[in-house]
């Protein structure tokens, strides 16, 4: 009974130290990811060329001076109907007086 006990509480410690281990991987591969994206974006924006013929060659520069596409779409006017009419109730509201509310009331009007 008391070897059982024993072996629970090792799977125990052993599942407490694996969720550990895998919670510092996850942070440590967030922190890679994020660094990395960081220091690329830092090189593509930062990162120049001697020549005008090289940076015609790069796909960094190429991307970033190439001309946005046009859109090209035909403008529909919009059709309006009625979708339904809005029939207006009256709405009587009960009037209640709680205890409460005899007690209190505004300053005086001076």
């Amino acid at each position: 009974m008391a070897a059982d006990n024993r072996c629970k509480l090792e799977m125990v410690g052993f599942s407490i130290l694996m969720q550990e281990s895998m919670r510092s991987l996850y942070r440590w591969s967030a922190w890679l990811c994020l660094s990395m994206m960081l220091w690329t974006a830092a090189a593509e924006s930062t990162h120049n060329h001697p020549s005008q013929t090289e940076a015609a060659s790069c796909s960094i520069c190429v991307a970033a001076h190439s001309t946005s596409p046009t859109v090209s779409s035909t403008h529909v006017r919009p059709v309006f109907s009625t979708v339904g009419v809005l029939r207006e109730e009256a709405v009587i509201a009960q009037a209640r007086l709680d205890v409460f509310e005899l007690g209190s009331r505004g300053p005086p009007v001076l």
